[in-house]
């Protein structure tokens, strides 16, 4: 029966395929929203990714035959979804930003939310959780003005589930509590019940963990078939926690066998873990170093993945930062030659004034010199300023290196104030993780800022790059 099942399944989909092929001049725009909407998305919930990204990009081909603008970029955010699930994130990146290319001569905000929701998506897998944040807070202010209430609700629904999964792995307990709020309001999928779950896991409270794995198993069935193996594996970790091992991997094995069926690697990758520890728990030092190898190989694929991705964002990122900086810097100058017109228009004004009213006052010069002189800034007032991220840091840090500020500006005008305020941190002596704690990005986010640095300043490979800095 389960044969005959998977040959139907497979028959009608070869059908499908081969009938866009022949109708595929023939389609109306309407066919092909619907069919982008409704076809792309039951594929992807049963676990079908291939055949829905064959789909997509058929229809992105007969969206481009109509001009329709608006089914091609959702073709390149239905495929750039599927990758993400499918951890091809650079894949999934590049087609991200063919769709935000197109939506800059294109207003619909159901897509542009889509867009960053997507981007939050991808950058939260690579563990650019503040990144992350920032995407989803995008895809919000533009869900905020959807008018179709279920498009409007599902779009911030999405947001909000992933920022919570970000506060989770920022330690943000309030914020956390309050996209867990916010998701409660809307639509509740079983996947909220599972991370609640986990919150009482974690504390020990199995009871309430199994109500609302209970509340998750109930409607699931409405969902992606991959939130059934979520439920599953949460079981299993609640059986571990009450020592109920032979159990835990009745869970597990069920749970690995859906992520199995749909290819979702890095669930596969976490359930390996899990069984070989439980097996670990039972003394099984066969099946746990079989599991164990299981999970190091994909392991190492996943990483190798991450870490061909991790740049695209990183170079997005740096980008944007340099942009914004560009623009500060350009409204500084603005703003500056404002202040010194009104300064020239009131010293011309009180010069007039003076003549027409023949008053002569002294200069107060000891008040000019007064106003001139610079406060004692110490080195611990610098750092404090630093950990903090304080506006006056780097005018604090000009007064207590004053040389190492004005070779650093002066020898390479290319850098901006955020490049000279990192140089400063290194020459406070932080290291990599204190500049990633204070900063409130990750490790790898500062290395690649080094990297970076480094390519700007011309330096060669081999030079130790603090060092280099601390002796500038």
């Amino acid at each position: 029966m389960n044969l005959y099942y998977y040959f139907n399944k497979r028959f009608h989909l070869l059908f499908l395929i081969f009938a866009m092929q022949l109708t595929a001049q023939t389609y109306t725009i309407a066919e092909i929203d619907g069919l982008q909407r409704n076809e792309s998305r039951r594929l992807k919930k049963i676990g079908q990714h291939k055949e829905s990204i064959l789909l997509d990009k058929e229809l992105i081909k007969a969206s481009q035959k109509l001009h329709h603008k608006g089914g091609v970029i959702l073709g390149y955010i239905n495929i750039a979804n599927t990758l993400c699930t499918l951890n091809k994130y650079q894949e999934s990146l590049f087609y991200l930003s063919l769709a935000e290319k197109m939506m800059i001569e294109y207003e619909d905000n159901t897509l542009k939310s889509s867009v960053f929701n997507e981007y939050g998506r991808n950058y939260f897998q690579l563990g650019l959780y503040s990144q992350s944040n920032i995407n989803f807070n995008k895809a919000i202010k533009f869900a905020g003005q959807i008018d179709n209430k279920k498009e409007r609700e599902g779009q911030l629904y999405f947001s909000y589930a992933w920022k919570l999964d970000n506060f989770e792995k920022l330690n943000m307990t309030d914020s956390v509590n309050e996209m867990q709020r916010k998701c409660m309001s809307l639509s509740p999928e079983p996947l909220l019940f599972v991370a609640i779950s986990e919150r009482h896991l974690k504390n020990k409270k199995f009871d309430s963990a199994e109500y609302y794995l209970k509340k998750a198993f109930l409607f699931s069935e409405k969902y992606p078939i991959y939130q059934k193996s979520m439920i599953l594996q949460s079981y299993g970790k609640l059986c571990t926690e009450k020592k109920e091992y032979e159990k835990s991997l009745t869970y597990y094995f069920k749970s690995l066998a859906i992520s199995q069926k749909i290819n979702r690697q890095q669930d596969i990758r976490d359930t390996y873990k899990l069984i070989y520890n439980t097996y670990s728990l039972l003394n099984n030092t066969d099946k746990k170093n079989e599991y164990l190898e299981k999970y190091t190989i994909i392991n190492d694929s996943l990483s190798i993945a991450e870490k061909e991705a991790i740049n695209i964002p990183l170079e997005k990122i740096l980008n944007e930062k340099d942009e914004a900086e560009k623009s500060k810097n350009n409204l500084d100058y603005i703003l500056a030659g404002i202040i010194f017109i009104i300064v020239l228009f009131i010293i011309i004004r009180n010069r007039y004034v003076a003549k027409q009213k023949k008053h002569f006052t002294s200069k107060k010069e000891e008040k000019i010199l007064n106003l001139n002189k610079k406060p004692d800034t110490t080195f611990e007032e610098v750092v404090q300023l630093a950990i903090h991220s304080a506006p006056l840091f780097l005018t604090k840090f000009k007064e207590l290196y004053p040389e190492f500020y004005n070779n650093l500006a002066l020898q390479y005008p290319q850098l901006t104030s955020n490049d000279i305020r990192f140089c400063a941190l290194i020459k406070l002596n932080f290291s990599n993780k204190e500049i990633a704690q204070y900063d409130h990005i990750s490790i790898r986010t500062v290395e690649s800022k080094k990297y970076r640095l480094r390519k700007k300043l011309g330096l060669p490979a081999d030079l130790d790059f603090n060092k280099w800095i601390i002796k500038l």
